[in-house]
C-alpha cells in the first residue's frame, strides 16, 4: 500500500459489519484494523483485501515491520519493469512527434499545435499512419501497468486515478488527440514512478532514524490529526463532486454550441483532476516525518492528534502524556515539543494550500480551455512529489 487510492480501496472493501475502525500509515505501508472478533475473523479481513490484487499479510500489534514481503509469499515490486514500460511509451511518443514534425510546417506546430476544437478528429485522421501507430503503441505501453489496477477499481465501483487516467488517455485518442493521449499515458507512467520514489524516500529516511520501517505499535501512535480526518471527509465529497462537474461539462455546453469534441476534451481534464492525491498524502507524510525527527531527540509524540494538541497547549499535552519526554530528551524538551509541533502544523498548512491551489488553478483553466490534458497530469504529479518532499524537511529537527 503506497498511495491514497489504495487506502481508499481498502477502506471500501473493509466497510463491512465487524470492522470498527481503520488507521492508515501510508509511509509504513500498514493499516491498523480494529474489529469485533465475534463478528469477523482476521482471515476474512485478509481475504477481502487480497481480492483487490494488493499483497497483504498480517503483523502482530507492536511488531516492527521490515521489508519481508517475500518471506510472507508476496511478490516483490518490479520498479525496473515499470521503468521499462514508461521509457518505451516515451520513446514511441517521441517517434510519433518526430513523424508529425516531418510532415508539419514547423516543429512548434507538431509539438503544441494540436487543435481541440470542432473538426479536430478529422484533422487527426489526416496525420501520417506511422505517427498514429506510434502514438497508439505509446498509449498501450504507458497504460500497461495501470489498466489492471483500473479494472480492479471499476469492479469495486471506484473512480481512482488509475481509472481516470485510463479513461482520459483512451478518450483523448477517441476524439483524435492521439499525441495528447500518448503524453498522458507516458507522463502518468513516469508520475507513478516519481510518487513511489518520493514515498520510498520517506520510508527509507524514517527507517534510518528508528532502525526499522515506519509504523508504530504504541497505543495512540497512529491517532489521526484533526486535519487528516477533515481531508478524508473533504476528499469523499470532492471527488464525486468534481466527477459530476466533468460530466456536466461534457454534456451541457455542447447542447448550445455543438462543440462536442472540445467539451469532451475539457471534461477529460476535469476527470484527471478529480483524484486528490497530493491533498490526501500531504498530512500523513508530514506527521510521520515530524514524529520521527522528534523521537530522535527523545521527545515522543503519540501521533498527529498529539502534534495538534502540543501546538495549542504544550503543557497540557505533556500532562495528558500525548507527548512523552524520553530518557535523553533535552532539558528544554517541553519548549522543543511546542515549537516542533507548531512547525509541523505550519508545513501541513503549506502542503494543503499547495494541493488545493494546484487543483483550483487547473479546474478553472480546464473549464476555460487553457490547460492541456498532459499538463494536468504533470501538475498533479508535481504537487504530490512537492508536498512529500516538503514534509520530509521535518526530519531535520531544529
Amino acid at each position: 500500500m503506497d498511495c491514497a487510492d489504495e487506502a481508499s480501496l481498502i477502506r471500501h472493501v473493509l466497510d463491512v459489519p465487524g470492522v470498527l475502525d481503520l488507521e492508515f500509515d501510508l509511509v509504513g505501508r500498514q493499516v491498523s484494523v480494529s474489529y469485533d472478533p465475534a463478528r469477523l475473523q482476521p482471515d476474512a479481513i485478509i481475504a477481502r483485501v487480497a481480492a483487490t490484487g494488493l499483497g497483504v499479510h498480517s503483523h502482530a500489534h507492536g511488531e516492527h515491520v521490515h521489508d519481508d514481503h517475500q518471506a510472507h509469499g508476496q511478490a516483490p515490486a518490479h520498479p525496473g519493469r515499470t521503468w521499462m514500460w514508461a521509457v518505451a511509451s516515451g520513446a514511441l511518443m517521441l517517434v510519433g512527434w518526430a513523424v508529425d514534425a516531418w510532415h508539419a510546417e514547423t516543429w512548434v506546430e507538431a509539438m503544441v499545435g494540436h487543435d481541440h476544437g470542432p473538426g479536430a478528429g478529422e484533422a487527426a485522421g489526416a496525420r501520417p499512419i506511422a505517427a498514429l501507430a506510434a502514438y497508439g503503441a505509446s498509449i498501450i505501453l504507458g497504460l500497461a501497468p495501470v489498466l489492471p489496477r483500473a479494472i480492479v477499481s471499476l469492479r469495486y465501483l471506484r473512480l481512482d486515478m488509475h481509472v481516470l487516467v485510463s479513461v482520459s488517455a483512451l478518450g483523448a485518442a477517441a476524439v483524435g488527440q492521439w499525441a495528447e493521449g500518448a503524453a498522458v499515458a507516458c507522463l502518468f507512467a513516469l508520475a507513478h514512478l516519481m510518487e513511489a520514489w518520493s514515498i520510498e524516500r520517506a520510508r527509507v529516511a524514517v527507517s534510518q532514524l528508528v532502525g526499522h520501517e515506519p509504523g508504530w505499535g504504541e497505543d495512540g501512535a497512529r491517532t489521526a490529526a484533526g486535519v487528516e480526518r477533515w481531508i478524508e471527509r473533504f476528499a469523499a465529497v470532492y471527488t464525486p463532486l468534481v466527477t459530476s462537474a466533468a460530466l456536466t461539462l461534457v454534456v451541457v455546453p455542447p447542447l448550445f454550441d455543438g462543440a462536442w469534441n472540445t467539451w469532451f476534451y475539457r471534461g477529460l481534464i476535469f476527470l484527471v483532476l478529480a483524484c486528490p492525491c497530493a491533498l490526501v498524502i500531504s498530512t500523513p507524510v508530514t506527521v510521520v516525518a515530524a514524529v520521527t525527527s522528534a523521537a530522535r531527540r527523545g521527545v515522543l509524540f503519540k501521533g498527529g492528534l498529539a502534534l495538534e494538541r502540543a501546538a495549542a497547549d504544550t503543557q497540557g499535552a505533556l500532562a495528558r502524556r500525548d507527548v512523552v519526554l524520553m530518557p535523553g530528551a533535552p532539558d528544554d524538551g517541553g519548549t522543543f515539543a511546542g515549537a516542533h509541533a507548531r512547525r509541523a502544523l505550519g508545513v501541513i498548512r503549506q502542503n494543503v494550500t499547495l494541493a488545493l491551489l494546484t487543483k483550483l488553478a487547473f479546474l478553472v483553466s480546464a473549464a476555460m480551455g487553457a490547460a492541456p490534458l498532459w499538463l494536468a497530469v504533470l501538475a498533479d504529479t508535481g504537487a504530490t512529489v512537492a508536498v512529500t518532499l516538503n514534509g520530509l524537511r521535518l526530519l531535520r529537527a531544529t
